[in-house]
Formats: structure tokens, C-alpha cells, sequence
């Protein structure tokens, strides 16, 4: 609620109750109704006075906060925000991201900088959009500065940021929005195949953040981490052969439920609770993750080393 509908408010509950108590009960003497009257309109009067201080406490620390401590923050995109965006766009065109840019608005810049990246197929707004993002690169928002690095490595067709995944047969993945968040990067993967750019996979709650893509030796797989805020998922893609791994943290989750006789409860919202410390390639095809399984929503913890050779399908655990 704004400053102006809060002091509406407070001038209807004035002139409301002081009516009120000018018409009591006529059993009340008059004494009595003009001490009630009295007391109510000095309380009411201290009430927006208050009102009026906290109202005002409140906009100028909210204001300091924003100008002196966290001049950005995102929490969480969620893909029914992107997917109005992107509805705007194919009403209005790349014109409301190009729009966004001039705004004072951090927050429209930054979002229209990453959502520019979406038109590399388009020759026109390709050129348009390095011209228009090149001025961000030496923003003092240091977000504002780093997505506009990432996305002209990009449209300039430079792929020189180190973010962007090469894999052997030239194909690039990489994610959009990069580290927005102290989670991690948004949960879509994209890919640029012969020089086209290729929406590849979006992912939902709860693989809300991406926070690794990590190609094997030979680029042939990459593994993709995940997180929400309260657990971590992994899995690995062969784009080669259009084939995808089971979400590695969850099988292994079941794997040493059972081998340890611990009970297992498949949460509703997916959350797993558990947590990675390192993941690394060992192979071309055998992937290693430290990670600690959680059970009974995190009351048992049990550290273990998880193996996965992906042609094979064979999942491995051991302490």
C-alpha cells in the first residue's frame, strides 16, 4: 500500500470513529460521552501520528537499504515471470527490451539484457542489441556490468567468456542470467548449434537454480547442477545421442535408504534436502560426487561418494 492510500486510510478512520463516539448510547450522561469523545480522538490522533512516523521510517530506510547497502538483489525468477515476458514480447517485439535499457530502472536493465541474447538468430536486433548493451559494460552495478559482458561475448559471436560450454562437436551451452542470485544461474539451458541459438531445456521448481555445467573430458556428456534453496540434483546430458541420466542425487538417495534400512519419504514438492561438495569427472563417462543424503527431513546425514557411469547406467555409492 502506497503513502497516499495509508494517509487516506487514516483520515476515514479519524472522521469514522470521532462520529461514532459524538453519537453514544443515550444512557450516558453527558460527562461521560464527552470524556469517551476525548480519550478516542486523543487516541486516535497519537495513532496517526505514529502511522505517519513508521510510514516515514519506513520509506527512508527503505531507501538507504537500496542506495547504500543492496543496490540489487533477485531472489528467484520463476518461469511464469519469464513466460509473461515473453508473451509481451511477441505482442510488442524486441521493442520493450530496448525500451527497458533507457529506463533508470536497474532491475528492467539487467532483465533486458539477458532477454536480448534471445534474439541472436535475428541478424537486425543482433547488431541493434550489442550496440544498445555495450554502454552497460562499465555500469557501476556490478551485475548490470557482468551480464552485459556475458551476453555481448554472445551477440559479437566471440564466445570468449569463460561460462560458455564448448563441447566436441562445436555445439556451445550455456545459461542466461548468471548467478542472479546467491543460488545460482536461471534454470533454462540454451545452446548455439551451427550457429543458431536453440532454447534447449527449461527446468522447474524444485531445480530452480542452475549452479554448474561442467562438460566431460572428451565434451561429449556435460553434468548439470541444480538447486532450490534447501537441496541439490545433478544430471548428466549426451546431446549426441538425445539422451539424458536419472537425476543422480534423488537415485542415490534411494539406493542407501535401502541398503541401510532408513525410512524414505518422497516429499510432494520433490525437495531432497541434500547438499554436493565436489563434483569432478573421472572419465570420459564416469562422473564423482561427494554429496550428503538426508533423511527424515535432514534428522539422519550420511556422507557418501557417488559414481555414475552413464553409458553403462550403473550408479555406485560408497562412504
Amino acid at each position: 500500500m502506497n503513502s497516499e492510500k495509508l494517509m487516506y486510510l487514516i483520515g476515514d478512520i479519524d472522521d469514522r470513529y470521532i462520529l461514532e463516539a459524538s453519537n453514544q448510547p443515550e444512557e450516558c450522561s453527558t460527562g461521560q460521552h464527552k470524556t469517551l469523545s476525548n480519550k478516542l480522538l486523543r487516541y486516535l490522533i497519537i495513532a496517526a501520528l505514529l502511522a505517519i512516523f513508521m510510514l516515514g521510517t519506513t520509506v527512508f530506510a527503505s531507501n538507504y537499504i537500496q542506495n547504500n547497502i543492496s543496490s540489487f538483489y533477485l531472489r528467484y525468477l520463476s518461469p511464469e515471470e519469464m513466460a509473461i515476458a515473453d508473451s509481451m514480447a511477441d505482442e510488442f517485439g524486441a521493442k520493450v527490451y530496448f525500451d527497458a535499457l533507457e529506463s533508470n530502472d536497474i532491475y528492467k536493465q539487467y532483465f533486458a539484457i539477458n532477454k536480448l541474447v534471445e534474439y541472436y538468430n535475428d541478424e537486425e536486433i543482433r547488431q541493434e542489441a550489442i550496440r544498445s548493451i555495450e554502454p552497460f559494460l562499465d555500469n557501476e552495478e556490478e551485475k548490470i556490468s557482468d551480464a552485459a559482458s556475458f551476453a555481448i561475448s554472445i551477440l559479437s559471436k566471440t564466445f570468449d567468456d569463460p561460462r560458455i560450454v564448448f563441447m566436441a562437436d562445436g555445439t556451445l551451452i550455456f545459461a542466461l542470467f548468471n548467478n542472479y542470485s546467491e543460488y545460482g544461474s536461471y534454470s533454462q539451458l540454451w545452446m548455439i548449434k551451427d550457429d543458431k541459438l536453440i532454447d534447449l531445456e527449461c527446468f522447474d521448481r524444485p531445480q530452480m537454480y542452475i549452479t554448474q555445467i561442467i562438460p566431460s573430458p572428451d565434451k561429449r556428456l556435460f553434468a548439470v547442477s541444480f538447486c532450490s534453496n534447501k537441496s541439490e540434483y545433478i544430471e548428466i546430458h549426451d546431446l549426441e545421442n538425445g539422451v539424458i541420466s536419472p537425476e543422480l542425487i534423488g537415485s542415490a538417495r534411494i539406493m542407501l535408504a535401502k541398503e541401510l534400512d532408513h525410512s524414505l519419504w518422497l516429499r510432494i514438492d520433490s525437495e531432497n534436502y541434500c547438499s554436493t561438495s565436489l563434483i569432478k569427472w573421472a572419465t570420459n563417462s564416469r562422473i564423482i560426487v561427494h554429496a550428503n543424503l538426508t533423511f527424515d527431513d535432514g534428522e539422519i546425514n550420511n556422507d557418501i561418494v557417488i559414481q555414475y557411469e552413464f553409458y553403462d547406467m550403473n550408479l555406485e555409492i560408497s562412504d
